[in-house]
Parts: structure tokens; C-alpha cells; sequence
């Protein structure tokens, strides 16, 4: 039969019932055993495509869970959601993706992107999905399903890690980062809350993440084939992806005497007098979709060429390594002899480690190309040079450079709001986009299913993006 993709097959007689049933015991889909009904059955097949769904009633509300975060976070999900009375169904595109899945309501797909889009396409044509939840809204797949549910008035739920970390997660409606309604936007003037920074809890769930990612990325790398390939978010091998977090673990532990002397000294004797730049995981999505035209290699190059040439004597550049990205890429030996080569080598540390927030409150100034490390610096008022598109990216908080950053004139800059107005921001962010939880540690995912839970019975707009786009877009 080929390569396949899902399909519903429709007999011709009977009375109309719910397309998705779940008649066996694990809630695989298969015909209903009920004489006189109409019975629906999942197959495989090569080119031809489904005939688009019936409109059918349907009591329960009905929700499409596409890809989560590394882990059992969405199978977790998905059985809260079925507790409480919502028919949800799990999409897998992956074998990484079935690996933390639930066999009850699960459609594994495996066609191309095209084959998505039309197979995507019909069912949401049918009228019989009211929500899609997925994480990461810049995802092939995702994409395609965000684009698709604008037309037919699906409401999109969209995750991410959370803008404001530890103890909180991003939920939005339609798309996160550049892609999200409030991107560029500023609270209505009336908004009068504040963000202290306090409340915060940290579940302590990196390792348990990187856990998660490794199993996840080397199951969907043995064992996914073919098509399936043309919807990975990320393209990692198993093999060289177990080599990078064995290198990344031991370049933490062989690094972590470097990394808080250096820390230690600029905290002591470089307090306001150096300029932070925290680099990005190179495939991270957000990245790639919104850095205008910037990476890491860039941002690297660009910055310690304008430092060499313009920025005070007696000032540090400071380059700090993502802890996901440490054992992938070394930029390490990047930046030193980039910045030997400029006579600089003598300013220019690297670390890998180290409290953001830290960092950016006893910093001269923060370069980002959009990382959300960009909202630490808004917090303590450090001038910041956002280069890409993020979604604190307006004139009012950072420097925006739009793809075209003017390094020479952002190292004497002073350009920050008032406190009042930068603590009524992060805390308008906050209550618009964000709920308390965590994807990894177990006390965090029940929080984080709390809230999902809620928008989706409640039918919470997550941000009146109209009213905010009229008062500051």
C-alpha cells in the first residue's frame, strides 16, 4: 500500500454517530460492533485522501493533542483531559512522540507535510474539533495547524516553556514568542498590577528534561522512517545526540571551576561594567523562525568586532553558553581566538552556567537576538538590544533592532523604562500568558494540567490582544 498516512473510511448505510469512537478496551479506533450504525475505522493508505467528515453532534467537548514536550507531559494530559469529561485525541507523528504516548485515542499519522495539510485539513472542514493544543508553535506540523484552524475557527492553544522562569509555563492562544498576540504590545494604561519577581517556584526538573530528550530523540531517530522525517522539529541523530549530552555532562562538571571564579569576579569587580550576551540553542524554533537572518556564529563575530572598536576600556563582554546547547556546539574556542585576534582577548569571558537574573542585574547592558533571558534584563532595568523578532521586542522596553543592530552606540546606551512601567509590563505578561507548573517534575505537571484544564472548560481568552494592540502596538 505504500507510504501511508491516516484515514477514516465511511461505510454507506446507517444512522450518523461520533466519528471518533473508542469501542475496544485500549481506544484504538475500529469499527462500532452496533448493527444499524454508522461505523468508522482508521486505515492506512498511499495517495488517495479522506473524504472530509460529517458535521455530527457532539456532546463532549473534543480536543486534538498534537506534539509536547519532550516526556510524558502530554500522555499526562491527555488522561486529566478524558477524566473530566473532554474526548481528547493524541496525534503521533513519530516514534519518539508514541514512546510517551497513551494507546487510548491515539492516531499515529505517517504521511509527509503535504499529506498532513490535506489529511489536517478535512477533518477540521468537518466541524468536529473544537480545540488543538500543542507545544511549540513554530513546529512544521504546528504550523500547518495553526494556519489551517484561522480558517476554519478552531481555537489553537499554544504552549512553550514559560517566558518568566522557574514555576511557570507559557499558555497562549494561537502561537507563542514573535508569533504571539501580545508580540510588540504593552498593558492597557488602566493595568495597574505589578511583578515583584516573588512567588516563583523552581521544580528543579532540568535533569529530569534532559532525561526525557534523550530517550525521546534517540527512540524517534532508530525507529521513524521515511516520510515522518519531513515533520521533526528538530533533526538530531541517536548516536551523535547521546555523544553531545555525555560531552555536555562532562564539560559542566570539567567547567565549573572556570565558571564561578569568572562569575564570582565579575559580580565583585565588574559590577555594571560588563555587557551579557546569552546565546541561543542553535535549532531551537524560535530561533530559527524570528532571528531575522542571525545566529549564534553572527552574533559572535558582530558583537566582538564592535567591542574591539567601541566600547569603553574599562568594560567585559560576557558570553554565556545555553546549558542545552554546551555539549553541541563549543563556541568557546569561537569566541577566544575571535577575540585574541581583536586584541580583546583579555575582556571576553565564557561561561556556561550561572543565575540569569543575576547576571543581568549587575550588568552594563544585555544583546539578544530574541531569548526570553531579554525579559531578566526588563526586570532589573538593564539596557537591552533585542536583534531579531521576541515578543518584548518594543521601543518603549528594549533597543529593536529589527535584523540591522547599531553594536557601536548600544555600548554607551541608557535606554530603560522606569521601574513602574517595566514591573506593570512583566506583570501584564504574566497574568496574559502565563500559568503556574512545569512540563517535567510531577507536582509542576499537575499544576500545569490545572490550568490548561481550566481554559479550555471555561473558554478564557488568554489576552484581549485588540484592546492591547489599540493601546500600543
Amino acid at each position: 500500500m505504500g507510504n501511508s498516512v491516516s484515514r477514516i473510511q465511511e461505510p454507506s448505510s446507517g444512522q450518523a454517530e461520533p466519528l471518533l469512537r473508542r469501542e475496544s478496551k485500549r481506544g484504538e479506533l475500529r469499527p462500532s460492533d452496533r448493527p444499524g450504525t454508522r461505523s468508522f475505522q482508521l486505515l492506512r493508505f498511499g495517495k488517495r485522501l479522506p473524504r472530509a467528515f460529517r458535521k455530527i453532534p457532539w456532546e463532549q467537548s473534543r480536543v486534538l493533542l498534537l506534539q509536547g514536550p519532550v516526556g510524558p507531559f502530554f500522555k499526562v494530559l491527555q488522561s486529566r483531559l478524558l477524566q473530566d469529561g473532554i474526548d481528547a485525541w493524541r496525534i503521533c507523528f513519530n516514534a519518539g512522540d508514541l514512546a510517551f504516548s497513551s494507546r487510548k485515542n491515539r492516531i499515529t499519522f505517517m504521511g509527509s507535510r503535504r499529506e498532513w495539510r490535506d489529511w489536517l485539513n478535512e477533518i477540521l472542514a468537518s466541524n468536529t474539533i473544537d480545540t488543538i493544543v500543542m507545544f511549540g508553535s513554530e513546529r512544521p506540523a504546528h504550523i500547518v495547524a495553526r494556519e489551517l484552524a484561522s480558517i476554519h475557527g478552531v481555537r489553537v492553544i499554544s504552549l512553550e516553556e514559560g517566558y518568566i522562569r522557574p514555576g511557570y509555563v507559557t499558555l497562549e492562544e494561537s502561537g507563542n514568542n514573535a508569533c504571539s498576540p501580545v508580540a510588540g504590545c504593552l498593558p492597557p494604561e488602566n493595568y495597574g498590577s505589578v511583578y515583584d519577581g516573588s512567588g516563583k517556584t523552581d521544580f528543579k526538573s532540568f535533569r529530569k528534561m534532559s532525561a526525557h530528550g534523550a530517550i525521546y530523540y534517540a527512540i524517534r531517530t532508530l525507529f521513524s522512517f521515511g516520510k515522518q522525517r519531513e515533520l521533526y522539529h528538530r533533526p538530531i541523530s541517536a548516536f551523535p545526540e547521546m555523544f553531545y549530552w555525555v560531552r555536555n555532562a562532562g564539560r559542566r562538571i570539567l567547567g565549573q571551576s572556570h565558571n564561578f571564579s569568572t562569575i564570582q569576579t565579575l559580580l565583585e569587580y565588574w559590577n555594571k561594567k560588563y555587557y551579557i550576551v546569552p546565546l541561543q540553542v542553535a535549532v531551537d524554533a524560535n530561533l530559527q523562525a524570528s532571528a531575522l537572518g542571525w545566529d549564534s556564529v553572527r552574533l559572535i563575530s558582530a558583537a566582538i568586532r564592535s567591542f574591539s572598536q567601541s566600547a569603553p576600556n574599562d568594560t567585559r563582554l560576557v558570553f554565556k553558553i545555553h546549558p542545552m546547547e554546551r555539549g553541541h556546539n563549543n563556541f568557546g574556542p569561537l569566541i577566544q581566538s575571535t577575540a585574541a585576534t581583536l586584541g580583546v582577548g583579555d575582556r571576553v569571558d565564557v561561561i556556561d552556567v550561572g543565575s540569569m537574573g543575576l547576571l543581568a542585574r549587575h550588568a552594563a547592558g544585555m544583546i539578544t537576538i530574541n531569548s526570553s533571558s531579554g525579559l531578566s534584563a526588563i526586570f532589573h532595568g538593564t539596557p537591552l538590544l533585542v536583534i531579531g523578532k521576541a515578543i518584548y521586542a518594543h521601543p518603549e522596553l528594549a533597543i529593536c533592532a529589527d535584523g540591522n543592530p547599531d553594536f557601536d552606540s548600544f555600548w554607551s546606551s541608557s535606554h530603560v523604562a522606569e521601574a513602574p512601567f517595566r514591573h506593570r509590563y512583566l506583570a501584564w505578561l504574566k497574568e496574559e500568558c502565563l500559568i503556574p507548573g512545569d512540563y517535567y517534575a510531577p507536582h509542576g505537571m499537575t499544576l500545569a494540567c490545572d490550568g490548561i484544564l481550566k481554559s479550555l472548560t471555561d473558554g478564557t481568552v488568554i489576552v484581549d490582544s485588540e484592546n492591547a494592540a489599540r493601546v500600543a502596538c
